[in-house]
């Protein structure tokens, strides 16, 4: 399972068994797929992110916030936000 973790505390678990789909755009946006459940993750150097989510290393991703985003180096990956939409409700 890979948990999505919200700021708020909210953890939503995602079965890596389900067909999947990983899309990555370098403007800061990666969105995953799994079964009819979508998560959009926003933020800044996302590539190693989707790689262990599409190796399945990926244990958890989280949001951050802009202080941590300041404690990191400048190539570290950040999440500011994540938004997840069930079947076909909006996001």
């Amino acid at each position: 399972m890979l948990d999505v973790i919200l700021a708020d505390g909210t953890i939503e678990s995602f079965d890596y068994g389900v067909p999947k789909r990983v899309t990555y755009k370098p403007e800061g946006t990666l969105i995953l797929r799994f079964g009819k459940d979508t998560a959009t993750v926003e933020g800044s150097n996302l590539q190693r992110v989707r790689q262990a989510v599409t190796e399945g290393r990926a244990r958890i991703i989280l949001e951050g916030t802009e202080a941590e985003e300041g404690l990191k180096p400048e190539d570290a990956a950040h999440i500011d936000r994540i938004a997840i939409k069930e079947g076909d409700e909006e996001l």
